[in-house]
């Protein structure tokens, strides 16, 4: 019997990675579940990419509570979303995955080896998770999951009013840190693939301009776009990103490696 990774990101075991197959795809190959407006998930498809990992998506309805049900619960009892498998390891949670795929993968580590580097990609992950996520969140669900489930939904528009304010505060500290620097702490790391995937959800909102009249913020995220892997892969981690039809559609883009 199939279980839910085989049903919903079924991994093909032929071939092998690039035009001469120098390594089959059997090794070495994720299969994720999550949903295309969690940044989680958006985190783990980057770091993927990032480190030349091939990983095919599938997804979780989220909006059914199809994390609670005892097929996935079977697997991660806590019902933690994305879910990561690869082979007989599996594993639960943004932190976990995207530490397994950096650990595991081709590129240079995320994790910067000088300590106050490594100090300042905590605390802006920090900033990104405990400060910016609820409010992201907010204006996801409320301007693009809940009129997608039901059409009659009518926004709050005070709850996002308050979120938008929110948000301003801390990405004039995000614009103002990035100012002189290329990426959040100089070096790419374990801080942009956080913020990309905030950011990217933030501009499919209503509130882009939030984004858009930052002009480092916008600098940063706008060079992503041709940035390639950290892996040296051609390869480009942003065009894995949803679009606002992606989520609509309920669709996640999988990491393929045409090049190893």
């Amino acid at each position: 019997m199939m279980d839910l990774f085989e049903q919903r990101a079924p991994v093909n075991l032929e071939g092998g990675y690039g035009s001469a197959g120098d390594m089959k795809k059997t090794q070495y190959m994720l299969q994720l579940l999550g949903t295309p407006w969690d940044a989680d998930t958006l985190k783990c498809i980057i770091t993927a990419a990032e480190q030349g990992m091939e990983m095919t998506t599938g997804y979780l309805d989220t909006i059914k509570g199809e994390q609670d049900n005892q097929e996935y619960r079977d697997i991660f009892e806590f019902g933690t979303y994305p879910g990561m498998k690869e082979a007989d390891y599996n594993v639960a949670g943004a932190n976990a995955i995207m530490a397994f795929i950096n650990a595991r993968g081709l590129g240079y580590s995320l994790v910067p080896k000088n300590v106050n580097d490594a100090a300042m990609q905590d605390f802006w992950v920090d900033v990104a998770v405990t400060e910016a996520t609820p409010y992201v969140n907010i204006l996801v669900q409320e301007q693009i999951i809940q009129p997608m489930a039901d059409s009659s939904y009518k926004v709050d528009q005070d709850a996002c009013a308050h979120a938008k304010e929110a948000l301003s505060k801390i990405l004039d500290a995000l614009d103002k840190q990035l100012t002189g620097n290329t990426y959040i702490i100089g070096k790419y790391s374990f801080a942009d693939i956080h913020w990309t995937a905030l950011i990217h959800l933030l501009m499919l909102t209503d509130e882009s301009g939030i984004v858009q009249q930052r002009k480092q913020i916008l600098r940063w995220y706008e060079s992503l776009s041709t940035r390639k892997s950290n892996c040296g892969q051609n390869i480009v981690s942003f065009s894995l990103l949803p679009s606002k039809e992606n989520i609509q559609r309920k669709e996640l883009s999988s990491v393929i490696i045409e090049d190893f």
